[in-house]
């Protein structure tokens, strides 16, 4: 199978501009900002920045469907449950088990592997495993260990059960890759939640709010964007 046209669905606008800092045309339909380009291999690229959430994931990834892409990707920065993962791995999707009622898992099928070796990744090695969507943002140490030892998974995502069952629905091989953002024994404080808007937009006012009421949550930020950039970093070296 060759490549030719990749479509990617990104929660959040740094996710996007990691992945591609360059795009030749940067659009907005009214909800969504879509990149559009080239990657260094040729392949076509449109890249829709979703925002937060199953139900805006879903709404993008149709938009993108509607070009006929080769593969659908969901592609960002995951939280890993898995021990000894550690910030900036990558890992890609064979299953992602769905823990909202009202959508089904999803499991790889021979078409979607073989579109996913097709592409020729230049990023190292990844991962394979199972990944999980969830509604919530999971925060503690304790409740990735509950989601890993229920569902078996090595890290948790907000959007990709939602592209990949979008997938299914246009006939279309899906993909999904993470760069784990925070390992399993990494506390997310709740007040970091504020800092992207629905539209997948760093917020930087509500954090300094949340720092002058609390002050010690800066050294709980530091290290957690530490590892934050450290994925990053690695979601712009896979189509490199």
């Amino acid at each position: 199978m060759t490549i030719h046209k990749l479509a990617i669905v990104t929660a959040m606008k740094q996710e996007a501009e990691a992945l591609v800092p360059s795009p030749e045309k940067v659009s907005y339909n009214g909800k969504f900002t879509i990149l559009t380009g080239k990657f260094e291999n040729n392949i076509e690229f449109k890249c829709i920045i979703s925002g937060l959430g199953v139900d805006r994931a879903a709404e993008a990834a149709a938009i993108l469907c509607k070009d006929s892409p080769d593969l659908l990707l969901s592609i960002g920065v995951s939280g890993g449950i898995a021990p000894d993962l550690s910030a900036g791995t990558l890992v890609a999707a064979t299953t992602i088990h769905s823990d909202i009622a009202e959508i089904k898992h999803w499991h790889e099928s021979d078409n979607d592997t073989t579109a996913r070796n097709a592409l020729s990744l230049n990023c190292g090695q990844i991962q394979c495993g199972p990944l999980v969507t969830v509604k919530e943002a999971v925060l503690t140490p304790k409740e990735k260990q509950l989601l890993h030892d229920r569902t078996g998974a090595l890290a948790v995502d907000m959007e990709s059960i939602a592209v990949a069952q979008t997938a299914i629905t246009e006939n279309i091989p899906f993909t999904c890759i993470r760069a784990i953002s925070d390992d399993s024994k990494r506390a997310i404080p709740i007040e970091a939640m504020k800092g992207v808007d629905e539209n997948g937009k760093s917020q930087l006012k509500p954090i300094l709010k949340a720092i002058l009421k609390r002050p010690a949550l800066i050294f709980e930020l530091i290290p957690m964007g530490m590892d934050y950039s450290k994925a990053l970093k690695s979601l712009g070296n896979i189509f490199k």
